[in-house]
């Protein structure tokens, strides 16, 4: 026990002495509600010595339970930090996202052609190139010829006998 302890014990208990009362009464001064717990105390020792023994439980286990009981709710309970129940916490949301924009990036990168990646030199930014043309009537050839100089691809038909209006290049 700390000195201040003992001395507030023993000043309870009315065993200071007159010096020691004196130099203790001037720590109290400090302790405003000193008073009322020394006449709890006192309150509390009178009770005691009026009823020496606590009477016999006739069923102790009950008493037990009952009084847990009272004090788990008088115990203020601990605030629980919500949880998120789905899958889709914030960190999750953000790694996903990501994740997302790093797929979206790789695929761009791979997929998307770039200038002067098909093996020819054409400075415009627009380029198309015929790879394969199959046309339904087996007397028509397509054949597809570039000029470089007007970078110009034409597409030469043989075989057809006309082209129908509704056909037109707009």
């Amino acid at each position: 026990m700390k000195p201040f302890e003992e001395q507030f014990t023993a000043w309870v208990d009315g065993e200071l002495s007159d010096a020691e009362l004196a130099e203790f009464e001037k720590q109290l001064a400090a302790h405003p509600d000193a008073m009322a717990e020394k006449n709890g105390a006192q309150r509390l020792g009178e009770l005691l010595r009026a009823h020496p023994t606590a009477p016999r439980l006739t069923n102790p286990d009950f008493f037990n339970h009952q009084l847990m009981q009272r004090i788990a709710a008088e115990e203020p309970r601990p605030v629980e930090k919500e949880r998120s129940v789905g899958f889709w916490s914030l960190s999750r949301l953000v790694w996903a996202g990501a994740f997302c924009l790093v797929s979206a990036f790789g695929l761009y990168e791979a997929m998307i052609p770039k200038p002067g990646s098909h093996g020819t030199d054409t400075d415009s930014k627009y380029f198309a190139q015929v790879v394969e043309s199959w046309p339904s009537d087996p007397s028509i050839s397509a054949t597809t010829v570039y000029n470089p100089d007007d970078n110009v691809t034409v597409v030469w038909l043989d075989g057809l006998d006309y082209i129908p209006a509704s056909a037109t290049l707009q």
